[in-house]
């Protein structure tokens, strides 16, 4: 595990170690169980997610034709059409569900504020579609 990768993924793994001691012993108390809750969530992420990447860049290391193959098939042209195609296929599930579930939160009389968040990141997602559409009809 050599390069600037993987004293990153190093830096956080340390980082989601810490996180996850602040929210599992340091920091107590019923006010402030939200806060815990998310430091140990965040820290557990990170953790997994560098331990992951470590475990990867040590194999790939020891195995040559392996970092080839793994290089093949992420610069793949089948490959990322492939992943795009699923994420465009995501996005469209995810606003049919994002909608139901603002309704349902409407129907149970959620605190307004957690409505007026999911909404807000509804509006946002569907922004952010928009803006890349028009970026990318210009361009085509």
């Amino acid at each position: 595990m050599k390069g600037k990768k993987g004293i990153l993924y190093a830096v956080l793994l340390l980082l989601g170690i810490v996180l996850f001691c602040i929210g599992g012993f340091i920091i107590k108390g019923e006010e402030l169980k939200s806060v815990s809750g998310a430091f140990i969530g965040i820290g557990a992420g990170l953790f997994g997610m560098s331990m992951a990447q470590i475990i990867t860049l040590i194999i790939a290391d020891k195995n040559p034709s392996y970092k080839r193959k793994m290089d093949i098939e992420t610069k793949d042209e089948r490959n990322i059409f492939i992943g795009n195609k699923a994420k465009a296929k995501a996005f469209d599930v995810m606003g049919v569900v994002l909608g139901i579930l603002m309704l349902i939160y409407a129907l149970i009389n959620v605190d307004l504020w957690i409505t007026l968040l999911l909404v807000g990141a509804y509006l946002l997602v569907y922004g952010v579609y928009i803006v890349y559409l028009n970026k990318y009809t210009k361009e085509m």
